[in-house]
């Protein structure tokens, strides 16, 4: 019985995350500014009802502005989404819970944009992205990369499925937003990065 309620742990939810926003002033006098804003996590109970497997879906906003009277010309620039994620315990090489019961090899995390669907152990419905997580490391997965064609771009990604495997502790996720620009005198960059949320 006490199997039984793990197995089924975990309730939908959402949360909210905090707005964030940072600018520079560049060597040429242009300023950059990137803001991070309309995050929001929705956690749910895994298909497979398993305590290994994490799964939600988020949705978030980056916007990058180019203002100010810059000395040279902006030659190129770009606007970047993703996650770091981590999880603490990697059970990817098997793990035993007494009574002969054993769970492995299986170990990858998957972002899929826009969401797909998973078909099992080694086929899925493209295109997404995949990596594999190893105790204490993070991995960081770009949601995409848009060059900046005027002042201001923006990415948004609604409702991507966030999914963890053979994962036996607490899963984290932090956002970040990166603006780049290069003028012939200089390059500028100026990240923000979103409060860490457990999924």
């Amino acid at each position: 019985m006490l199997l039984a309620g793990m197995w089924a742990a975990g309730v939908a939810g959402a949360d909210p995350v905090a707005d964030k926003h940072r600018e520079t002033v560049t060597d040429d006098g242009w300023t950059l500014a990137v803001t991070k804003t309309e995050e929001n996590l929705d956690r749910y109970p895994n298909l497979a009802s398993t305590m290994f497997t994490r799964e939600g879906f988020v949705s978030l906003k980056a916007i990058a502005e180019i203002t100010g009277a810059g000395t040279a010309p902006v030659s190129a620039g770009s606007l970047a989404l993703g996650y770091q994620i981590g999880c603490q315990v990697d059970v990817s090489t098997g793990l035993t819970l007494g009574m002969g019961f054993s769970v492995g090899p299986n170990a990858s995390l998957n972002i899929s944009w826009p969401p797909s669907v998973s078909l099992g152990a080694s086929a899925s419905v493209s295109p997404n992205i995949s990596t594999t997580l190893k105790p204490g490391s993070i991995a960081t997965i770009d949601f995409g990369t848009k060059p900046l064609a005027g002042p201001r771009a923006s990415i948004t990604a609604e409702q991507v499925q966030v999914k963890i495997d053979a994962c036996m502790g607490p899963v984290s996720l932090r956002s970040y937003a990166t603006a780049r620009i290069s003028t012939p005198a200089a390059d500028n960059t100026v990240t923000v990065y979103g409060d860490p949320v457990y999924l």
